[in-house]
């Protein structure tokens, strides 16, 4: 397991609960499949998603803290089954350094492994078909799956507005987030001004992350992502630093506009294109714009989480925004 938690080990020791589900359920397939996720359960990532389920689940009544493992489970399967398809979408050969399933046994396998991985979770959900739990989970998933779909189908096309950018990550990353966070307090009971509270600060916290996570294609340590720095722009994803650049290259008048220049036409970029976009990006201020806006939706969530009413709980959010904050690889 990643570290990220090691100063918090009650809830470190939650997530490893988590993982113990998500390898339960997947221990009844056959051989193959159980091998190929074994190490995306085993060595996965910083596990956000539940933390923010057992995190919001303190909020509430105790006894249904098993309940909040499930849910925290159940989404963090969901999540697991996005990053493969985002594998194959994206041609990934690793992810944090480690082998992705497309790069070991092929595209078409690894969309069933990611599949298998969806039908596994489903099968945790409770409720019937219009219950709160079951109606939540499916929805944020629809959201997630419309976001990328609409993403695959413009890829190349860099001259996207942002609200068309938020709406994207909005449904991508910010709406499971949102989700874990209001999961956790509405499973164990918490009051709905929690509920809702926790609805608020998960989605600013997605929305901030993913700005994160944009930047990192433009400054990050390419060797600790496990992915060459300026990919989203190589593989024609439009994220914020570029969307800022250009529209700082576009106020400015400048007689030329070499950035716009580059990315005006939707067409896959060279490697050497790349790299000159991810230059001009950081050179216009694209990276300090988008940091800008992050810190805006972070600082939106602290409001809210000064309202919750729990130290305790308001201290592992704080921690956690702040450990995000800090993101450099």
């Amino acid at each position: 397991m990643s570290d990220f938690w090691k100063d918090e080990p009650s809830i470190e020791a939650k997530l490893q609960q988590v993982r113990s589900l998500i390898l339960t359920s997947i221990e009844q397939s056959n051989y193959f499949i159980r091998d190929l996720l074994f190490d995306r359960v085993t060595k996965g990532g910083k596990m956000i998603r539940p933390a923010l389920v057992i995190i919001g689940s303190q909020l509430g009544k105790k006894e249904s803290e098993d309940e909040a493992l499930r849910v925290a489970s159940v989404l963090e399967m969901i999540h697991m089954a996005s990053l493969i398809h985002d594998d194959i979408i994206d041609g990934a050969k690793t992810r944090r350094g480690i082998a992705t399933i497309n790069s070991k046994v092929g595209p078409k396998q690894a969309v069933l492994a990611g599949d298998y991985l969806l039908a596994r979770a489903m099968t945790l959900v409770k409720g019937k078909k219009g219950d709160l739990e079951s109606t939540a989970i499916t929805n944020s998933f629809s959201r997630l799956c419309e976001s990328e779909l609409e993403q695959d189908a413009d890829v190349g096309n860099f001259l996207i507005s942002s609200s068309t950018y938020f709406r994207r990550i909005g449904g991508k990353t910010a709406s499971l987030f949102a989700l874990s966070a209001y999961a956790g307090a509405a499973v164990c009971s918490a009051e709905k001004y929690q509920q809702h509270l926790l609805h608020r600060i998960g989605y600013c916290l997605g929305i901030a992350f993913q700005i994160k996570d944009d930047i990192l294609d433009y400054t990050g340590d390419a060797q600790k992502l496990g992915k060459a720095i300026g990919q989203d722009v190589h593989v024609g994803i439009p994220t914020y630093p570029l969307i800022a650049a250009l529209k700082i290259e576009a106020n400015n008048n400048f007689d030329k506009r070499p950035l716009y220049e580059l990315v005006k036409n939707i067409k896959p970029l060279s490697k050497r294109e790349s790299k000159k976009v991810v230059e001009l990006t950081i050179s216009l201020g694209g990276v300090e714009k988008a940091e800008e806006i992050a810190q805006k939706y972070i600082d939106r969530a602290f409001i809210d989480i000064e309202k919750l009413g729990n130290k305790e709980v308001q201290e592992l959010l704080i921690s956690l925004f702040t450990k995000l904050s800090l993101r450099h690889i």
